[in-house]
């Protein structure tokens, strides 16, 4: 298993598994990525729920287990996952990341196309993971991250891989810098229009808009400088659904 991967290699395994879902449809992709059939159909993957166990004080969202190809979704939090669907989406997109990346070193997805050149080759969304090859009811942990603690160590580089897969595949940097083009990101008004388009929670398109270049990290309605961003409106038009994915060539995905 390969230990290190760069921003910009995950950035081109995130893409290339797009090309593959529009492979396996037959038809362009739309946005939001359909992550759930990316995992069944790219990566032959099963979604499954379970209530897992968790260390006191730490929060764990969602698991892997590699040798039965199936991730599980921790129970314990449906009523989370529920109010927030962004952070189901990028719970499910990270644990993809964890098997494109570290199960199977990326070979699959490289294989399919052209090799990734190799020269080029969760923020606080609380995605974290657990890999085990044993039941649920009992677990051998093998990563984690919580909230209630910092990422183990030795896996921190793991967990970092996966949520830039993560934010890549949901938020691939080509369509994210073409809808941003005519937004005002200093206003939330727009910012929250953006989030609807991909349907990811808003912690990650900051967070991913940083990335990118694009703007400044926002917490708690304050930029990084600590400035404030204008106030978010009472409501928001609803989300625009069912758009398609124009093609773009691969490597335009953002490096560093």
């Amino acid at each position: 298993m390969r230990r290190y991967w760069r921003r910009a290699e995950v950035e081109q395994l995130a893409w290339r598994t797009l090309i593959l879902l529009r492979r396996e449809l037959g038809a362009p992709l739309r946005l939001p990525v359909d992550v759930d059939l990316i995992g069944e159909l790219v990566c032959g993957l099963r979604w499954d729920w379970d209530v897992i166990p968790e260390p006191p004080g730490r929060r764990i969202w969602a698991g892997l287990f590699p040798r039965e190809r199936r991730v599980v979704m921790n129970e314990r939090h449906l009523a989370l996952y529920r109010q927030n669907e962004g952070l189901e989406r990028f719970t499910k997109a990270h644990e993809v990341g964890h098997w494109i990346c570290h199960v199977q070193g990326g070979t699959a997805v490289l294989r399919a196309g052209r090799a990734v050149d190799p020269r080029c080759c969760r923020l606080r969304e609380d995605s974290g993971s657990f890999h085990a090859e044993r039941p649920a009811t009992a677990l051998t942990q093998h990563l984690a991250r919580s909230t209630g603690g910092r990422p183990l160590d030795q896996h921190d580089w793991q967990e970092r891989h996966a949520n830039w897969f993560a934010a890549a595949l949901l938020m691939p940097a080509p369509l994210v810098l073409s809808a941003a083009g005519d937004l005002d990101l200093d206003r939330w008004r727009d910012r929250y229009a953006l989030r609807d388009r991909f349907n990811v929670s808003i912690s990650a398109l900051n967070t991913r808009l940083a990335s990118l270049g694009l703007a400044k990290y926002v917490k708690n309605g304050f930029t990084t400088e600590g400035f404030r961003l204008a106030p978010r409106p009472p409501s928001l038009s609803p989300p625009t659904r069912g758009e398609p994915i124009p093609p773009s060539p691969v490597g335009r995905g953002a490096g560093g």
